[in-house]
């Protein structure tokens, strides 16, 4: 089994730093080339005492209640790559690898950890202490590739965690961890970042470093330097981190959704590092993922939550979610009302029609054929598109605030959904015209010969 290579992006940014005053965190999930990621909506349930939830790999005592999420799900694992709560918690998560191995019995996987984390939370800081807790109980291990081993795909986590008033970093190794209050704007890219400054960690922490000879006692403890990995292959980190930083710093204080989404479609654009010919062909992993071989990942979803300071529970957020390497894919708008369309919810490792993740990614590999000569028909269509989401999206959360000032929540809820249903629905047809208009060409003109044998194998492997 080919070893993917490590790459996941988040960023958070605080009020201070942004246009509206309104916290902002970002994601691209990178997943295995096959793997769908579903965006599905799960509503509040109520359980049972003694009752056990059955996670990816092992059950846990379920807590009474359970909180309203929306969550990116990769189609075999029970927990999410980033997700939204009722009460505006988000998290994004990603993979670590340290100095100490990772724990060899199954365990909570990291996204396992992330949608408990959504389940049981109700502000960003009890979000991290459901983490923090289950961690120190459970233990964080579990293959993380599907079908695999711990041997072949396993990792410790990252978490950046955000409400509409505050956001944590949290880091972990096997059962340890150390978290860090943003004071302002913050990326993780599989690399630890928090150094001497932290605010809290788990009990026992130094000492933990020091049993395993990585810290030197009566020296300052500096977690990343005690446990990151310093090896090739596991190194892509850096540079993406580095690019995110110099992104956030550039922008601070004027930083808004569209600048988000910008980001996350990068691929070291304009550096010593941009591709040559497409995507695919960089030196190194880019924020905006795409597949080959050996790297085996792409982006499989992306999220901008942004969030807002509303007395009313339905306007707490704007999730803007896109499927699959988000330079070639749209962004569609979601409220906190418990509504994702059903078409959204389905995918596994098989190509599906009715799955619109499949129909995005089926287009995706299309534009990866020719990058050059295909993503500018995405564009063409994509930036007016977004530009008139954005200005009605402002329209409509305006219109849903008075509705719900007048205590008709229904029919705000149902004015939110029904623009998400508009969105969604003008965002298939692009993708629909661009999709023909792509395979036609291709079917005249096969496409650049370096990507053609990785295209089909890939094609043959999802039965496409």
């Amino acid at each position: 089994m080919n070893r993917m290579i490590p790459s996941c992006d988040t960023l958070a940014a605080l009020g201070s730093c942004t246009a509206t005053g309104c916290n902002i965190l970002a994601k691209n999930s990178d997943r295995d080339l096959v793997e769908s990621q579903p965006l599905i909506a799960f509503p509040a349930a109520d359980h049972a005492p003694g009752e056990k939830v059955q996670c990816t790999y092992i059950a846990i005592d379920q807590v009474p209640l359970t909180n309203r999420m929306i969550g990116s799900k990769p189609w075999w694992i029970w927990g999410f790559e980033h997700g939204v709560n009722e009460y505006g918690v988000g998290i994004g998560n990603e993979a670590a690898w340290s100095t100490m191995p990772v724990e060899q019995e199954n365990g909570l996987l990291g996204m396992d950890l992330l949608r408990l984390g959504l389940e049981r939370g109700k502000t960003a800081y009890e979000a991290m202490h459901v983490i923090t807790g289950l961690l120190e109980k459970y233990g964080q291990g579990g293959a993380c590739i599907y079908g695999g081993t711990i041997q072949d795909f396993a990792y410790h986590n990252l978490f950046l965690i955000a409400d509409r008033k505050e956001i944590w970093l949290l880091e972990t190794v096997c059962r340890h961890w150390v978290a860090k209050k943003v004071t302002d704007a913050w990326c993780i890219s599989n690399i630890y970042t928090i150094e001497e400054d932290f605010d809290e960690c788990s009990e026992g922490l130094v000492e933990y470093a020091i049993e395993h000879g990585l810290h030197t006692p009566g020296e300052p403890f500096n977690f990343s330097k005690s446990f990151i990995l310093f090896q090739s292959g596991f190194m892509s980190g850096h540079p993406r981190h580095y690019r995110m930083k110099e992104f956030l710093k550039k922008h601070k204080g004027s930083l808004a959704v569209e600048d988000f989404w910008s980001i996350l479609r990068d691929h070291f654009e304009g550096t010593v590092v941009e591709p040559r010919f497409d995507p695919a062909s960089v030196c190194d992993c880019t924020i905006c993922m795409h597949g080959e071989q050996p790297g085996a990942c792409i982006t499989a979803a992306s999220i901008v939550l942004e969030m807002h300071d509303s007395k009313y529970p339905e306007l707490f957020f704007t999730y803007w979610g896109s499927m699959c390497p988000p330079c070639a894919s749209f962004m569609i708008p979601f409220y906190n009302t418990g509504y994702i369309p059903e078409k959204l919810g389905k995918g596994t490792n098989k190509y599906s029609d009715d799955s619109f993740w499949w129909k995005v990614y089926r287009l995706n590999m299309g534009v990866e054929a020719n990058y050059g000569k295909y993503i500018g028909l995405i564009q063409e269509a994509r930036t007016p598109m977004e530009k008139a989401f954005r200005i009605r999206a402002s329209e409509t959360e305006s219109k849903a605030a008075e509705l719900l000032a007048a205590g008709k929540a229904a029919q705000a809820a149902e004015l939110l959904n029904s623009f998400t249903d508009q969105c969604l629905e003008e965002v298939e047809e692009a993708v629909d015209r661009i999709l023909a208009a792509v395979e036609a060409d291709l079917a005249l003109h096969p496409g650049q010969p370096y990507r053609q044998k990785y295209l089909a194998e890939l094609k043959a492997k999802v039965e496409l």
